[in-house]
């Protein structure tokens, strides 16, 4: 009969990878903590994007631009947002009563958007020409039924999560969001 030799272990080698393993699993964890967030979407605001019940994943350090869709939570607001970005730092706007006249791009109101917008709002942006510095304009995409923008104001930068990049859950859902 033919002996099998076992082979022999070092105790303090698989102590070490051991180790090295769960240090790894911790920095992996940590990296994806320090980066994404997983954001659900509740209501019907983001319809035709996104659906009420899907979850999202929020990269914390992606830049923000015009129609990014964003993650944010407001301070006097319950719960946590999903809006798509349309006023940035510096555009134009006009207060008239409570209409915004909001104008994107490069030249002075050659592509404006008007909003109706909350008599609160327009009081707290009347006798501003511009978006302030670190503040943005956001709209949902079903606009008839969101809570945006025109009902609680600008979103502060500070507020801002970060840019939704995949639509997580369902699963059958899953995919990258432009």
């Amino acid at each position: 009969m033919k002996r099998t030799r076992k082979k022999k272990t070092n105790p303090l080698k698989e102590i070490l990878l051991a180790i090295f393993s769960c240090c790894m699993v911790a920095f992996v964890l940590l990296w994806v903590h320090t980066n994404y967030l997983i954001h659900p979407v509740a209501g019907t605001s983001m319809e035709g994007s996104l659906q009420d019940g899907d979850y999202v994943l929020v990269n914390k350090k992606s830049p923000i631009s015009r129609y990014s869709i964003i993650g944010f939570s407001m301070p006097k607001e319950s719960g946590m947002f999903v809006k798509r970005i349309i006023g940035l730092p510096g555009d134009a706007m006009l207060i008239q009563g409570n209409r915004l006249i909001l104008s994107i791009g490069d030249k002075e109101f050659s592509t404006t958007y008007i909003f109706e917008i909350d008599p609160r709002v327009a009081h707290q942006l009347s006798g501003k020409t511009t978006i302030p510095k670190d503040y943005y304009f956001v709209l949902g995409d079903h606009t008839a039924v969101s809570k945006d923008s025109r009902s609680f104001g600008l979103v502060q930068l500070s507020d801002i999560e970060g840019k939704v990049q995949y639509s997580l859950y369902p699963f059958y859902k899953l995919r990258p969001i432009n």
